[in-house]
């Protein structure tokens, strides 16, 4: 009987330890974050400034670099990326005169979210002869995740934007494809001060969304670039066109105040590179700014 008695409490003991782990296992490791990174340039002497910054997790923003008259700053993230319930906010504003790149070396995946979802929320600003690339690693949709993207562009007549955006359906290395939950994505670009383009959609690979992407390259990165430029763009939308081939996919679209959109489908990170590569040689030349070749170099993925 007394053994019984010494038995009971450790059985019950045993029984709480595995329910609280259990609990522990379902809920969030660790309290959502809101975090991100407020940024602003100014022409100076010949040169770009960034003259004003806030940042917080979880971002992190590297000193500023030059290259000729141009400020790059590297964004990453310290963290393993992001999780349920995070928000990230990413202002920019590039004074008249000045330019700016803003990159990021890795890739940032958003994680398995059991409810809630992460945000991302961005708004750049680019004034009167100023220059702006925002050209960030891949986001990685893991398997489960939900992500909301919420993204605002104010371009004046004579800046020039070159923005792009990189998508993964999943990682690769685990087999994953088209797993997540859901995508959204809301874009709104202006010139001065008319709504030039509006993006509003949402993808559910549970309802078999976006089928051509997933049935041409079933593991491959999406990519959207937009590219505003006082420029005539009238001779490249065909060479654009043209980088189409049996690993990519290349689709580009005039805008109706100067520009263009392009959208681009890739078998792998391969046929990414080298197509992101060669359409950003196109828009170069045709912009006549000498954007820095440390962007390409800082760029890691894609080696």
């Amino acid at each position: 009987m007394a053994g019984t008695r010494m038995l009971l409490p450790i059985a019950s003991n045993c029984a709480d330890l595995m329910a609280l782990a259990e609990t522990e296992l379902t809920q969030p490791q660790r309290p959502a974050v809101q975090g991100g990174v407020r940024l602003r340039y100014e022409s100076t002497d010949n040169s770009t400034s960034l003259i004003d910054q806030w940042v917080r997790p979880p971002l992190h923003i590297a000193k500023t670099y030059h290259e000729n008259s141009w400020a790059i700053n590297l964004l990453t993230s310290p963290t393993a990326g992001l999780l349920q319930d995070d928000q990230l906010k990413v202002e920019c504003t590039v004074g008249k005169g000045a330019k700016a790149a803003l990159i990021s070396p890795a890739a940032c995946r958003v994680h398995k979210m059991p409810e809630g979802k992460a945000i991302i929320q961005q708004h750049y600003r680019v004034s009167d002869d100023a220059v702006l690339e925002v050209w960030p690693a891949p986001l990685v949709l893991q398997s489960a995740s939900k992500l909301k993207q919420i993204t605002k562009v104010e371009v004046e007549a004579s800046g020039t934007l070159l923005l792009t955006e990189i998508i993964s359906p999943g990682r690769t290395t685990y087999g994953e494809s088209f797993e997540f939950d859901f995508w959204h994505s809301q874009l709104r670009i202006y010139r001065l001060g008319a709504l030039l383009t509006y993006e509003n959609f949402q993808v559910h690979p549970r309802n078999n969304d976006v089928p051509d992407w997933r049935n041409w390259f079933p593991t491959g990165p999406y990519v959207s670039i937009y590219f505003l430029t006082p420029q005539s763009i009238s001779n490249i939308i065909e060479p654009l066109n043209n980088l189409s081939s049996g690993e990519v996919a290349v689709g580009a679209s005039p805008l109706r105040e100067g520009g263009l959109g392009i959208k681009v489908l890739a078998q792998d990170g391969l046929a990414l590179r080298k197509s992101v590569l060669q359409i950003r040689e196109l828009l170069i030349d045709l912009s006549g700014i000498s954007f820095p070749s440390a962007l390409k170099r800082a760029q890691t993925f894609f080696y």
